[in-house]
């Protein structure tokens, strides 16, 4: 069967008239997958997800008829299938909307195939949720409002190290970037207890911060049963320490929706939230079934996610499936494109970034085998989009890898930060010449620890 192309909701000629609903994108197979199949494959759908079941009943009402699904378009095998809004209870967060827009229809035999493509909300509902308390300028407000992607480090091994080895690793990188984050499953494991860890490197961040001038960031993983409890504990700490600069860092897709909105709720917490997408690709990664990370993130920025993963502009270890899409550099969807764009860093981080309703934009974070030389290309695909130079960039092994040890290897990711933001590269059009430029840079005397990051085969330059 032809690859159908997708229609964004909003670019729908029905779309106006169902506004006010919730509407979902869902690819399926069904049957022999004729046009006749696809559109009982999309009843079933629909029934699933709200008031029908598998036969014939005699208890529905009038009123309950108010909860019914329906098909607002079919195009090949794409529904797009519109819910009251009142289905959603709120009181239950997104539970219940995930309850009700990726519930029961993934478990039906009949469906050989079911993709979540894309969500829409209403504003109505939009405006029951708080978005970002600090969002993309925020974060960078606490950063000194400084003109460039953020430079951060995931301290590697990410795992097995004592809360001292790991706070004089983190050391290293802020003499020179800017963040350091812990990983998605570092916690409070015996080896490196987390206020053990949390004193440790929130002490030297301080010192270092002092004597740069530069503030500096640490995320801290608080995913744990009581996620609330563990970031009070944190900002007790922090404030008792006589420290600043620090996020909560929380596994998303992990702990799930309500756990982000809780701690953005919490009038006393003060400090920046960070999603790690840990655990996404079970659900994205596949093409025949489960969903896209799309329908994650929207949801992440209605719940007060400041900074989200999203992904690497393909320069990582992570694999995005993109190419540079010049059509994605408009503020405005196409009227219809490959269904592998809806899952790509640069649609992803539009949607982070572009207005809605009254949300803060997210900071994207672009983590996942990251180096140097990667960070040409993640400045010039992300300014494609408008968002400039905003952007968080993490390297780990790109970082300690270097073989003069970490700062080094921090100070030439930063560095990298710094000299794409210069008026002599921003004025080069051509991909030679902005290698050329790299690499006449780094020849020069003294970055001989650039021109070994530029050269290491694992690594380059992407420009």
């Amino acid at each position: 069967m032809q690859e159908t192309l997708y229609t964004p909701i909003e670019r729908l000629e029905m779309f106006k008239e169902n506004k006010d609903a919730i509407i979902i994108a869902v690819q399926i197979s069904y049957k022999d997958d004729t046009k006749d199949d696809l559109h009982k494959g999309f009843v079933e759908l629909a029934k699933e997800t709200s008031s029908g079941t598998w036969v014939d009943i005699t208890t529905k009402t009038e009123e309950s008829n108010q909860a019914d699904a329906w098909i607002i378009h079919e195009k090949g095998d794409i529904g797009y299938i519109g819910l009251p809004a009142h289905n959603w209870d709120v009181s239950g967060g997104f539970n219940n909307v995930w309850s009700n827009i990726g519930g029961n229809y993934f478990g039906l035999f009949a469906l050989k195939k079911a993709r979540f493509l894309d969500v829409y909300f209403p504003p109505a509902i939009v405006r029951l949720f708080p978005g970002p308390r600090f969002g993309a300028d925020g974060v960078y407000k606490l950063f000194g409002n400084m003109k460039r992607m953020i430079a951060g480090s995931i301290v590697k091994p990410k795992m097995g190290l004592s809360a001292v080895e790991w706070a004089k690793v983190a050391e290293q990188v802020f003499w020179e970037a800017d963040l350091v984050k812990d990983d998605e499953n570092l916690c409070s494991q015996a080896f490196c207890p987390w206020k053990d860890r949390f004193t440790e490197v929130m002490t030297r961040q301080q010192k270092v911060a002092e004597k740069t001038g530069n503030p500096k960031m640490y995320a801290h993983n608080i995913t744990t049963r009581h996620v609330i409890e563990r970031a009070r504990e944190a900002q007790d700490l922090a404030e008792d320490l006589a420290t600043s600069g620090f996020s909560f860092m929380i596994d998303g897709v992990i702990a799930g929706l309500n756990a982000v909105h809780d701690v953005r709720d919490q009038a006393d917490l003060k400090h920046p939230v960070y999603i790690h997408r840990a655990m996404h690709g079970a659900m994205t990664r596949g093409m025949d079934f489960g969903m896209t990370f799309l329908v994650w993130a929207k949801m992440f920025r209605m719940a007060g996610a400041d900074y989200l993963h999203t992904g690497t502009y393909g320069s990582g270890k992570m694999g995005d499936r993109e190419d540079f899409h010049d059509v994605l550099a408009k503020d405005e969807d196409p009227e219809e494109m490959p269904i592998e764009w809806l899952d790509s860093t640069m649609y992803l981080n539009r949607w982070l970034t572009r207005k809605w309703e009254h949300l803060k934009p997210v900071l994207p974070m672009a983590s996942g085998g990251l180096f140097p030389g990667a960070l040409p290309r993640v400045r010039r695909f992300n300014g494609a989009i408008g968002n400039s130079y905003k952007i968080g960039c993490n390297a780990g092994g790109g970082i300690h890898g270097h073989p003069q040890g970490t700062r080094v290897g921090a100070k030439a990711f930063e560095e990298v930060a710094e000299i794409v933001e210069t008026k002599e590269y921003q004025s080069l059009q051509s991909e030679k010449d902005r290698l050329d430029h790299l690499v006449a840079y780094a020849s020069r005397p003294g970055k001989e620890y650039l021109k070994w990051a530029f050269d290491r085969k694992e690594w380059g330059i992407l420009v």
